[in-house]
């Protein structure tokens, strides 16, 4: 009886510091703005280094960058991974050349996702070295805008059905530019 009394304190204790995990870890301060003003500006006159946001497209996202519309593409990778194929390392070097025309006052945040297999812990780490490993492209290929990492893990998947075909639309890296 005294070690199940025993067991209990330490089970209890066990629970209380562990707590739950934080969801949506940011891993730098956005010193930009909201989103939502973000969304809302579309002015295409824009120079010397300002964007303004126009859509979402199923790939990536449109912006107005010194005047031209430009996608920046997402980019995906396979169950488990983390390390670019070179597929995925050209598109992130032609992300890299288009955003490489904003100024270093621009936020650049790039959104690490993973499909729903492995524990949240797991996942929230990965989806953090699949976005450092496109944060290295893009400063080695000239991006001189403050990048931020961000880690959704499996907290926003654009595919929830129960298939390879699903599960690999979700494991990318989005890049969102503000202010």
């Amino acid at each position: 009886m005294k070690k199940l009394g025993i067991y209990s304190v330490l089970v209890a204790g066990l629970l209380f510091t562990t707590g739950c995990s934080e969801k949506n870890v940011d891993m730098e301060v956005d010193n930009g703005a909201s989103q939502a003003e973000v969304a809302t500006t579309t002015d295409s006159s824009l120079v010397d280094g300002s964007f303004s946001a126009l859509e979402k497209a199923g790939n990536g996202n449109w912006y107005m960058i010194n005047g031209q519309k430009v996608l920046v593409e997402h980019v995906y990778f396979g169950f488990d991974k983390y390390d670019l194929t070179s597929d995925n390392r050209e598109k992130a070097t032609n992300n890299a050349s288009k955003l490489s025309a904003l100024n270093s006052d621009t936020t650049v945040k790039v959104f690490g996702n993973t499909d729903e297999w492995g524990t949240d812990e797991y996942n929230y780490a990965l989806g953090l070295k699949r976005a450092n490993s496109v944060k290295e492209v893009l400063v080695s290929n000239g991006v001189t805008a403050n990048i931020s990492l961000v880690s959704l893990g499996e907290s926003n998947p654009v595919c929830t059905e129960k298939t390879k075909d699903c599960w690999a639309k979700n494991r990318r890296v989005e890049h969102e530019l503000s202010k």
